[in-house]
């Protein structure tokens, strides 16, 4: 049984764009993609970054923020 329900939709907290992490995504850059580390690792190899707080910045902002 899977430990993670696909597909995770992802917000920046700067600006309206998104990203959708499918169990695709994670299988081609994690060896399982049932990981609860999979999705992380996805966002990661796309240039998101999790500032204070916990935000999440799609990769124009966290470059605009100097992240």
């Amino acid at each position: 049984m899977s430990s993670v329900s696909y597909p995770f939709i992802y917000e920046c907290s700067a600006c309206p764009d998104g990203l959708t992490v499918t169990r695709e995504d994670a299988r081609g850059l994690y060896p399982d993609p049932d990981s609860p580390n999979a999705p992380e690792v996805v966002l990661q190899e796309r240039g998101w970054m999790k500032g204070p707080d916990e935000n999440l910045y799609c990769p124009d902002c966290g470059k605009a923020a100097g992240r």
